[in-house]
């Protein structure tokens, strides 16, 4: 993880691998026969996580997020997209494909973050000097 104040610097350091190994994982995927939901979970499993490993402890800009959704849908989609990303987001009952929605999920994980931070225990990771 890369501190600093520039984030130009900072969204270089931390994410311009990520979005390489991303790339490079997907593209090993490509070449199977996958259904729409089959290259969803692929998704879901292999580079969701690489993203959100750092994306939860440092501020994201909305242009790494939209460079990330862009590899992720052009994966499931091979090429542009076929319906609205908001319609695959949806849970299965209401249409959807349950997808991912990045900015949710970052925000769910730091807002889960500053619930531990609240709660009434102590720990080490939890003092500010």
């Amino acid at each position: 993880m890369h501190f600093d104040y520039d984030e130009l610097s900072r969204k270089e350091a931390n994410f311009e691998a990520i979005l390489k190994s991303i790339k490079r994982t997907l593209s090993k995927w490509k070449w199977r026969g996958l259904s729409l939901i089959g290259k969803i979970q692929i998704v879901k499993l292999f580079a969701i996580p690489k993203f959100m490993s750092k994306a939860y402890l440092i501020h994201v800009s909305n242009d790494l997020i939209q460079a990330a959704n862009k590899e992720f849908f052009n994966f499931i989609w091979k090429g542009k997209d076929k319906i609205k990303r908001c319609a695959l987001i949806n849970d299965i009952e209401y249409g959807g494909l349950k997808t991912m929605d990045l900015e949710s999920m970052i925000q769910a994980q730091r807002i889960m973050c500053l619930k531990k931070y609240i709660e009434d225990y102590t720990s080490p990771w939890k003092v500010l000097e």
